[in-house]
């Protein structure tokens, strides 16, 4: 059976993904007036990510099913925790860090396999991917003040390292898509 040409979810998926990545580097690095529009960006991310998941499971491709249903899912509730729980009063810096934090296990263990296949762009992607979580839970739990803005900084340019990689995941799955039976 010959693979489908345009059913590949992992390209928006992965585009998503580095939107929202870029847009956060781009808030905790060179503009906080962008938080807005990183919420959205967020939002945008995690609906198409969770989307190219279901469509990923269909597939029977439950490894990057996984990753992107997970991460989808996640920026889902990381949207909502900081849109409709500030409105109910249940968002504060400690449960976004604790949020932050309770994904890192997950990520460490999404990452084995691309350890064991050695699939070095998804691992610097998810090398990135924690270090970033890591320091913005951080920066969240110490605050904006000085202690934690250091980390908001660490995890700006984080959020652009794993947009690189995400993004370079992007094009060879577009180049993928071109020519399909190449190397």
């Amino acid at each position: 059976m010959e693979k489908s040409r345009l059913g590949n979810p992992n390209i928006f998926a992965l585009g998503a993904f580095g939107f929202s990545l870029a847009m956060l580097g781009v808030e905790l690095t060179i503009d906080h007036a962008a938080a807005g529009a990183t919420m959205y960006a967020v939002f945008f991310a995690g609906l198409l990510e969770f989307i190219a998941g279901m469509w990923l499971i269909a597939k029977g491709e439950s490894y990057l099913a996984s990753i992107v249903a997970l991460f989808g899912g996640w920026l889902l509730g990381f949207f909502l925790l900081n849109t409709q729980g500030k409105v109910l009063g249940l968002a504060n810096p400690a449960g976004n860090a604790w949020y932050m934090f309770a994904l890192l296990v997950p990520i460490a263990f999404l990452a084995i396999p691309a350890v064991k296949m050695g699939r070095t762009k998804l691992i610097c992607a998810f090398v990135a991917l924690f270090a970033l979580v890591l320091a913005l839970g951080l920066g969240f739990l110490l605050g904006p003040a000085a202690v934690g803005k250091p980390y908001m900084v660490i995890a700006g340019w984080c959020a652009f390292i794993s947009m690189f990689f995400i993004w370079w995941l992007m094009y060879d799955n577009i180049m993928e898509l071109m020519h399909p039976h190449e190397g």
